[in-house]
């Protein structure tokens, strides 16, 4: 899966490269196309545009066939739901740490979403207030051991990989073993999706 950042700066910031050392940089949406053809992931830093000049490099790059993630430099939930509604596919911190980006990164290329924690809660709340209680709530946890439970149950509350090895004094490379795991074993490709099937297996 290769990664492009569009940046005015043209240059990829430290922590970027770290995440990604072969990530190809452009300046604008409209170079991506010549310059970063084969990428599939592009990463669209928005701190320096306003919410018009955003809507129109985001849906020119989606168009495009990219799968956009917003980087903001002042992250906000009203601001992450105009980015996904928009038809960003992840959204985070410009700053974000490498290991972060790396998760990002994954989760998207593989076809998931990748929100903020308390947008995600957010959107679990509403399904579960909003839809009817569906086959997801006859998901057998019983097929997951039980640290995998254990992880399911934090991520599912929004917490990252970091948070969650802290929490089960685990490493993060156990955290992703497990993870992968459990969205293996119940048939979900990303947070989001995990939120929600334990949200309806715990109404």
């Amino acid at each position: 899966m290769k990664h492009v950042f569009v940046t005015p700066v043209g240059a990829l910031r430290n922590r970027w490269r770290e995440a990604f050392p072969e990530a190809l940089v452009v300046t604008s949406v409209e170079a991506l196309a010549l310059e970063a053809p084969a990428a599939e992931v592009a990463w669209l830093d928005a701190s320096q545009m306003d919410d018009t000049a955003r809507r129109e490099r985001l849906a020119a790059a989606t168009a495009a066939g990219y799968r956009v993630v917003v980087l903001s430099a002042a992250p906000g939930e009203a601001d992450a739901f105009q980015a996904l509604n928009a038809g960003a596919v992840g959204y985070c911190h410009l700053e974000s740490a490498p290991e972060q980006l790396r998760e990002v990164g994954l989760v998207v290329a593989h076809g998931g979403l990748w929100m903020p924690a308390e947008l995600v809660q957010r959107l679990v709340a509403l399904s579960v207030r909003t839809q009817p209680a569906s086959d997801v709530a006859r998901v057998n946890l019983e097929v997951l051991t039980p640290r995998e439970r254990d992880v399911a149950r934090h991520v599912a509350q929004g917490a990252s990989n970091r948070e969650v090895a802290a929490a089960l004094d685990i490493t993060e490379r156990t955290v992703k073993a497990h993870l992968s795991a459990v969205f293996e074993k119940l048939a979900v490709r990303d947070r989001v999706q995990l939120a929600l099937v334990m949200s309806q297996i715990a109404g």
